[in-house]
This record gives structure tokens, C-alpha cells and sequence, in this order.
């Protein structure tokens, strides 16, 4: 029986399937292509719990920030210069904050600031800001890590509340821009690559936990998989169902049939490890968009 615990196990018994040899052939390099391609169309039909990030993501949101003063001799919609009455406490960059100046509607965008520094590069600034105008800066969008695929559920603050998850209309929707501060934020909205968007800004120090699905590296070599052993050959049969498809082989069906199957085992498999459960309810049938 084949074994499928690698990317070149995979590859080898691909190959295999036209008597083609492991190494040198014409065909290597596109047999390596849909071993990738059949990985991320498997990843991508479903959040997969072995895809879990272990442990899980954290922010850590700093409080807004009010004992600082302004002054904007400039207008733009980018790049503008800013002068703050000192650097922000803590030896921290401002860096993606936002700074409302006392008695204004708006708020910009600090697009660059070193840490100790009290000059900050702003993006959109409608008006000029005479000296020693009061400021509020506070932070309402954060980083996500590096490996952040999409969140798996809601998030969770540090006082046990849920944080929803949002799409980004119904956020800048609902809540206004400049927002407000309060704690902890009902919602959040994936915002940009890696990033997200919360509908409050906090006015004291908040830790918040994120389940999520990491974007995971194309597999290679001899390394085992992150899949689960016994459904490995899902993976490899999307290979081979698009090797064969490169080669215009009618065998490219009977594959891809072989891998639609598989993936629906899988999601149905997953479902019951999150359900914690073993068996599937009497009645219940799981598919791709299940």
C-alpha cells in the first residue's frame, strides 16, 4: 500500500501512476505544481482543525492615550508632518494609531513614528492644527500574526465577553468613524491582509484571544504532513486528479471524483472531532458546503 506522509511520497506515487520515474522526468516539476494546487484547494474547502493555530493568537491593545498635545502646520492626504507635545510614554511607536486633534470630526492615520519620537507622519489631515491643540490617540486596528488565515470563531476578552466577528460594511456601518472608546468592543471586522478593525477603542490596557486558521506553508520535502494519517490520500488523489488533468488524461475525472469524496470524509471527520463525538447523528449528511 502506498504511503502518503510526505509531499515526496505523494510525489513518488504520483509519478508512479504512468510508470514515470521518481526523479529526472519531463513531468517532475508539474507533478510538484499539483501536489500544491490539490493542497490548497483541500485546505481552502474547509477550516480544518488540525489547520488550528496552537495556541492561539493574542492582542494586546494599548489604552488611548490624552496627555499629549498637537500641532499640524499642513494639509493632505498623505504624508504630513506632526508635531506632538512629547513622545508617548513607554518608549512605544504610534505607528497605524490614530490621533484626533480636540474639536474636529476626523481623525488620520499615523503612517510612520519611532519609538521615544515626538513626530508623527499623518494621512489624511483636512485642516491645519494650531500648537498645543489636545489630542486623543488611540489604537482601533491591529495586527493579526503573521500566519493568520481567517478567525475560526469569535474572540474573546480578557473579561470572558465574546467579540463578534463582523464583515467590514457592517461594521463601518453600525459604529461611527471617528469611533468612540468603550470596552470591551462588541465587534471586529477583518479589515485589510492581516489585520483587524474593532468597533471601540479601549481607555485601559486589554488582552483579547483569537482562535484562528493558519495559512499554511506549501508542503515539500520529507516532512509529514499536518494532515491526519488516514486521510492523507484525499491529498494525494487531488494530485493525482491534477496531474492527469496537465497531462488532458480522462483518468483526471475518476480522480477528481476520488477527491471530492475525500474531502467531504474529511469535513464530515471534523465536524465530529469538534463535536466531540465519534459517531454522526442518525439523519445527518455532511458535504462541502454543509
Amino acid at each position: 500500500m502506498a504511503d502518503f506522509d510526505s509531499f515526496s511520497d505523494i510525489k513518488v506515487w504520483v509519478l508512479s501512476l504512468a510508470d514515470m520515474a521518481a526523479t529526472g522526468d519531463d513531468f517532475d516539476s508539474e507533478t510538484e505544481d499539483a501536489i500544491i494546487l490539490a493542497f490548497h484547494e483541500f485546505a481552502s474547502a474547509h477550516p480544518f482543525w488540525w489547520n488550528l493555530a496552537d495556541p492561539p493568537g493574542i492582542l494586546l491593545m494599548r489604552p488611548q492615550i490624552t496627555t499629549l498635545t498637537i500641532t499640524i502646520s499642513a494639509t493632505g492626504a498623505s504624508g504630513v508632518a506632526g508635531t506632538l507635545s512629547a513622545a508617548p510614554s513607554g518608549s512605544i511607536s504610534i505607528l497605524d494609531y490614530h490621533i484626533r486633534p480636540s474639536g474636529v470630526l476626523w481623525a488620520a492615520r499615523v503612517t510612520a513614528h519611532a519609538a521615544d519620537s515626538a513626530s508623527v507622519t499623518l494621512q489624511g489631515v483636512p485642516a491645519t492644527i494650531a500648537a498645543g491643540t489636545a489630542t486623543t490617540i488611540f489604537q482601533i486596528e491591529v495586527d493579526l500574526a503573521s500566519d493568520f488565515g481567517y478567525f475560526d470563531s469569535h474572540l474573546r476578552d480578557q473579561d470572558g465577553t465574546l467579540i463578534e466577528v463582523w464583515d467590514y460594511e457592517r461594521l463601518i456601518g453600525q459604529y461611527a468613524d471617528p469611533p468612540s472608546s468603550g470596552g470591551p468592543p462588541r465587534a471586529c471586522a477583518v479589515m485589510a491582509n492581516r489585520k483587524v478593525r474593532f468597533s471601540t477603542y479601549p481607555t485601559a490596557a486589554r488582552r483579547v484571544e483569537y482562535p484562528y486558521i493558519i495559512t499554511e506553508a506549501n508542503p515539500s520535502g520529507s516532512g509529514a504532513l499536518t494532515i491526519p494519517q488516514h486521510l492523507r490520500w484525499v491529498l494525494a488523489h487531488g494530485a493525482a486528479y491534477h496531474a492527469y488533468l496537465m497531462k488532458s488524461d480522462k483518468r483526471a475525472q475518476i480522480y477528481k471524483q476520488e477527491f471530492q469524496r475525500g474531502i467531504e470524509l474529511a469535513i464530515a471527520f471534523d465536524r465530529r472531532v469538534r463535536m466531540g463525538v465519534a459517531r454522526v447523528p442518525a439523519g445527518v449528511t455532511y458535504g462541502v458546503y454543509g
